[in-house]
């Protein structure tokens, strides 16, 4: 029990103490390969954007791939950054964004800048024959600040609107920030405060659902996750609340974030994976809401106690939760399935083979069940993105 004790608490320190700023832990990645994704569904096809690096070449390319069979095939990749502000070290936890309306799609991603370790603006590219050409799109942020804009997350809803959450320190102390556009992203709303002080650099979610806007973020202190939404489509917002109230108090990021849930009728329980690293606690839980958000039922706890980084996706009662566990010394990808919308869950199962460090996953639900996402490498080897049916 002492060695666990004292292994989770080494864990904590290379995740939070071993950083030494805020953006610490999301410089640009020192292997060749693949080392941002991210994946979006708008119920007809999956649009996955990576970041690409090559050995000794910074910045990366960004290239984006549909598929139209749940995953089992994809298209060829197309450059979506040509023409526009390079991007500047996309990693996992702070991924180059996609999404999709219809055929008219957006992706999102840093720039270069005067910010800290030189992070910047944000900027978007845009297609409007699905992904087969893009050109440079606007920067949704209104403050004209060329200081670091960052975690983004991106969305889309069923009636065409494009939803946008992100960090940036326009006030002073880095907080939460929305936009929204019903263009296709050629043009944005004014920007909104969600929270005016927040954790410093974990990434954020939004889940959509109808005029349903809401986002998942890590607060300050304490460095619980919280919850902010917004029932009429991002124009209004009520007051953040805690999701999962651990009372874990931190001076230092741990860059992680959560997953949130929410299923497409709108109608239904909410799920939310969050993270605790409070000492007796420390690991990941499921929270459930049937009243939107405003309580939530007890957290469960999933996976053991290493278990940190997850995502949950759900299809009417069937939900599934993708985890980052350390298993036999490496950092592998598990899922584990509920049938009964979240009372009960199966014991996470091994996707990412052995001899692999596999990390960050993300799952979708497609036709038919979920896919689950992630991004590997060997010892020494070139970072690639992986997928398995789940």
């Amino acid at each position: 029990m002492i060695l666990r004790v004292l292994c989770v608490s080494a864990l904590w320190y290379w995740l939070c103490l071993g950083a030494d700023s805020i953006h610490a832990g999301h410089g640009a990645p020192t292997a060749s390969g693949v080392h941002s994704l991210d994946v979006f569904t708008d119920g007809r096809a999956l649009h996955l954007l990576v970041a690409e690096y090559s050995s000794g070449t910074n910045p990366p390319a960004l290239l984006y791939q549909r598929s139209a069979d749940a995953g089992r095939t994809w298209s060829k990749p197309v450059r979506v950054d040509t023409g526009a502000k390079p991007p500047r070290s996309p990693s996992r936890g702070m991924d180059a964004q996609i999404a999709a309306v219809g055929k008219n799609l957006i992706a999102l991603w840093g720039t270069h800048g005067e910010g800290y370790m030189g992070s910047g603006p944000m900027v978007t590219a845009l297609s409007d024959d699905g992904g087969k050409t893009w050109r440079p799109g606007p920067n949704p942020a209104d403050d004209g600040l060329n200081t670091g804009h960052a975690y983004a997350d991106l969305a889309s809803d069923s009636q065409g609107a494009l939803h946008l959450v992100w960090l940036d320190s326009r006030d002073g102390k880095q907080g939460l920030r929305y936009a929204r556009s019903t263009d296709g992203g050629r043009t944005w709303s004014k920007n909104l405060t969600l929270k005016k002080e927040t954790c410093e650099c974990c990434w954020n979610t939004l889940a959509v659902s109808g005029n349903t806007v809401h986002v998942l973020f890590r607060d300050k202190s304490p460095r619980d996750m919280a919850m902010v939404s917004s029932f009429d489509g991002g124009l209004t917002w009520g007051k953040p609340a805690v999701a999962g109230g651990f009372g874990w108090e931190f001076q230092g990021c741990p860059h992680v974030g959560g997953g949130l849930a929410l299923p497409l009728s709108g109608e239904g329980s909410l799920h939310a994976l969050v993270w605790t690293g409070l000492a007796e606690k420390s690991g990941v839980y499921h929270l459930r809401s049937t009243n939107r958000g405003t309580t939530w039922q007890p957290p469960q706890r999933i996976g053991p106690v290493d278990a940190r980084r997850s995502d949950i996706a759900v299809r009417d009662r069937a939900l599934v939760a993708a985890l980052e566990i350390v298993a036999d010394g490496e950092s592998a990808v598990f899922a584990a399935k509920s049938v009964d919308g979240g009372v009960t869950w199966s014991a996470p199962q091994r996707l990412s083979a052995s001899g692999v460090s596999a990390s960050y996953p993300r799952v979708i639900a497609v036709r038919g069940g979920f896919r689950v996402f992630w991004t590997e490498a060997a010892p020494q080897g070139v970072g690639k993105w992986n997928s398995a049916r789940f």
